[in-house]
């Protein structure tokens, strides 16, 4: 019993730093957040506003969004090509009755995860590249080459999947649809590379960031989401 205690002992710290992702320790309202953790708005867009509060005996990261749109974001500097798996858990407060999944008037989602990639330009169309290029120099030099972006959808079933309407470098896939109980944790655990792969055409040269989010921006309605346990590890 001792030694099983003691490799318990031993192998926990190890299990804990496979983790990529940093545990939420501190945030509003009481504090700043964990570092790297730091906010992710969209410029000329009201806020969502994000807090980390006990639930269920856990820390965890709420987002209330009303005619708002952001999320928290923790960067990363990955090599794509490694079977990374991220899971997390997340819950709904409510359905966003107006949006509609993929189009420009109803791109709201009341729970979304963003997965940011990296991939050589001289990969991506000549269209795209051009307009990744012209988007860096007047907007955000850090913008990545491709996003895969997991929602949870008021109309679309599990398993849907679309580009963004705005931008063909994301992909949007649905995760949870109309069905999804609300006020319940429900936990989801993604193959970044394979994702990646399937969405287009190769694994990333590196993984950015990851962003837990929600918006109601396009369609002026309310949400209200819970994010927790976070992880990015190197599948076994």
């Amino acid at each position: 019993m001792r030694g099983l205690l003691l490799a318990l002992l031993i192998l926990t710290p190890l299990a804990q730093a496979d983790n990529q992702l940093t545990p939420w320790t501190a945030g509003p309202p009481s504090g700043e957040w964990s570092a790297p953790w730091r906010l992710a708005d969209i410029p000329k867009l009201k806020p969502s506003t994000r807090t980390l509060v006990e639930q269920d005996g856990k820390q965890v990261l709420r987002i209330k969004a009303s005619a708002a749109a952001g999320g928290l974001l923790h960067p990363l500097d990955l090599p794509g090509d490694q079977p990374w798996q991220l899971s997390w858990q997340w819950r709904s407060e409510q359905r966003l009755d107006k949006a509609r999944f993929a189009t420009r008037e109803g791109d709201d989602y009341a729970a979304r995860v963003y997965v940011l990639l990296d991939y050589p330009l001289d990969s991506l169309s000549f269209v795209t590249r051009q307009k990744l290029r012209l988007a860096r120099t007047f907007f955000d030099p850090d913008l990545p080459a491709a996003t895969l972006s997991y929602v949870w959808d008021n109309r679309k079933p599990p398993g849907s999947h679309a580009r963004s309407a705005y931008t063909e470098t994301v992909e949007m896939h649905v995760l949870r649809g109309p069905e999804a109980p609300l006020g319940q944790w429900l936990s989801e655990n993604r193959d970044l590379r394979a994702d990646a792969t399937a969405a287009f055409g190769s694994a990333p040269r590196k993984v950015l960031g990851v962003v837990f989010a929600a918006d109601s921006d396009n369609t002026g309605e309310s949400a209200e989401s819970y994010f927790a346990a976070p992880q990015l590890r190197v599948a076994p």
